[in-house]
């Protein structure tokens, strides 16, 4: 395949994604809150990684490098992941297949999707009693409460960063033809963002909700406050910084070619 083929490959997956949701919405729904599960549960790991490795010299690259296992897990599964949605839809409507006002309603939907995922995990850990066990200064604790104080322009620019990190993966991976390929790109290149500690806004809902459930200082003003400048920052670093280009570079047969 050529590099346009992809472009149609992602345009196609933007238009297959808007008809499951206006077609079969419960079942879009269900494929979000899949989504929001899947990254919430890796998560605990992360930050359980992070807390109990914190005195070992490669202990946040060993957990930066688990987080993948996420997004991996929600390609695999046919999940439906809003940041990553950020890219495909970008290119479908760059490429006159859908339309922006469809775009923003898929991405709306798939973030309430998410979230509700996001909640159910929490909820799990909550009645499990694993949150109620975990110390004052677990890693999940005090992460949460440095992304909740950061300045909103701050979370903004660094939720551009883990969009455009996020979806180079998927992008990248989209080339991938052998499964094994596939997981080593996402994991390698989800690291990036996870070690330099940017802004996820999806991967922040699991955060904030265990974090409030728990023995957590952060309120739900807090969260709003990081969740409002990081999907922003998300949703601009998924479109402007990879699906535009991703379809611009690769025009179609009949544009002319330098």
């Amino acid at each position: 395949m050529i590099d346009r083929d992809y472009v149609e490959k992602a345009a196609e997956s933007g238009v297959r994604k808007l008809s499951l949701l206006h077609h079969d919405p419960g079942r879009y729904l269900t494929r979000s809150v899949l989504a929001g599960m899947q990254l919430s549960i890796v998560l605990f790991v992360f930050w359980s990684l992070s807390y109990n490795l914190h005195d070992v010299s490669v202990g946040k690259v060993i957990a930066s490098a688990f987080f993948g296992v996420g997004l991996t897990i929600i390609v695999f599964t046919n999940a439906e992941l809003f940041t990553s949605n950020n890219m495909y839809l970008a290119v479908s409507s760059a490429e006159g297949r859908t339309s922006w006002s469809q775009s923003v309603l898929l991405w709306v939907a798939c973030y309430l999707g998410n979230f509700a995922g996001a909640l159910v995990v929490a909820g799990l850990l909550y009645g499990a009693g694993v949150l109620d066990a975990l110390p004052a200064d677990h890693a999940l604790y005090t992460g949460a409460e440095h992304k909740v104080h950061q300045a909103g322009s701050v979370i903004f620019f660094k939720g551009i960063l883990a969009n455009w990190i996020v979806c180079l993966a998927v992008r990248v991976a989209l080339r991938c033809k052998e499964d094994i390929a596939k997981i080593a790109v996402l994991v390698l290149i989800v690291f990036i963002f996870l070690y330099l500690g940017f802004e996820h806004s999806i991967a922040n809902m699991g955060t904030f909700s265990m974090s409030i459930l728990g023995h957590g200082s952060i309120s739900v003003a807090d969260a709003i406050h990081n969740l409002i400048y990081s999907t922003l920052g998300n949703i601009v670093g998924g479109v402007v910084f990879v699906g535009l280009p991703f379809a611009y570079i690769n025009p179609s047969e009949h544009l002319p070619r330098r």
